[in-house]
């Protein structure tokens, strides 16, 4: 018998993140968070029973007194666990959790600056205890899931690796890429892939790098030309 999983999918823009995400057994649920989810579905996947919800990002100048997360992430998580207790999909996917954790980290703040308004008093950023907050509601969108046994797919976007040489006064980009999102994904999910579109001879191919398992240890570095779950499923267990 096949567990679910819980998959963690990162990579530049473009590189075939939701479309990977998309191979999981159906039926799936996608929270999409930054478009193109119908796209994919529709161009890759128009016969598989996927649906796709969409949250719209309002547009803001500045951060520093908008009010504007709170009513996104609480619709977000009264429907990822209605979707979860229904026990009617097979998949959730969450299209990228980047974009989402930027919307939980404005969430706890825009909470923690009124709890302190209320009390005369004026906040500018979290403190360091106050990001507690986050981490457990990041961790319980993988706990439920798990529970429940449903695969869920979180997708993060890379970005630019910077850090401060020994003497600078600056930091400076270090060539790496690193998730940008929830430093704690890696440990929650059970497989954790790095996605890259390469070009070869016209062909565009989307390489998935495995970069670490709680599984089979031995597939960490492999890497697979257009994967699918299927795949990746027959590698861990043998299936």
């Amino acid at each position: 018998m096949i567990p679910n999983i819980l998959v963690s999918i990162s990579g530049l823009p473009k590189s075939g993140k939701t479309h990977l995400a998309m191979t999981f057994p159906e039926p799936i649920k996608v929270f999409s968070f930054d478009g193109g989810a119908e796209y994919v579905k529709s161009k890759r996947f128009p016969d598989k029973a996927i649906d796709i919800v969409n949250f719209s990002m309002p547009i803001i100048e500045s951060d520093e007194t908008a009010e504007w997360a709170p009513p996104i992430w609480e619709d977000f998580y009264n429907q990822y666990k209605k979707a979860v207790v229904s026990k009617e999909y097979n998949t959730l996917v969450i299209d990228t959790a980047s974009t989402l954790h930027t919307i939980l980290n404005q969430a706890v703040f825009e909470w923690v600056r009124q709890t302190a308004e209320e009390k005369g008093k004026a906040k500018q950023k979290l403190a360091v205890n106050e990001y507690h907050t986050r981490n457990l509601l990041m961790k319980a969108l993988f706990d439920l899931a798990k529970n429940a046994g449903i695969n869920l797919v979180t997708t993060q976007y890379l970005s630019e690796k910077w850090s401060t040489p020994l003497g600078a006064k600056m930091a400076q980009p270090t060539g790496e890429l690193k998730v940008q999102g929830w430093g704690q994904t890696e440990a929650f999910a059970d497989i954790n892939l790095e996605m890259e579109a390469q070009n070869r001879g016209g062909k565009v191919v989307m390489v998935a790098t495995i970069t670490s398992t709680r599984f089979e240890r031995d597939t960490i570095g492999k890497k697979f030309d257009d994967t699918s779950y299927d795949e990746l499923i027959a590698l861990m267990f043998g299936e």
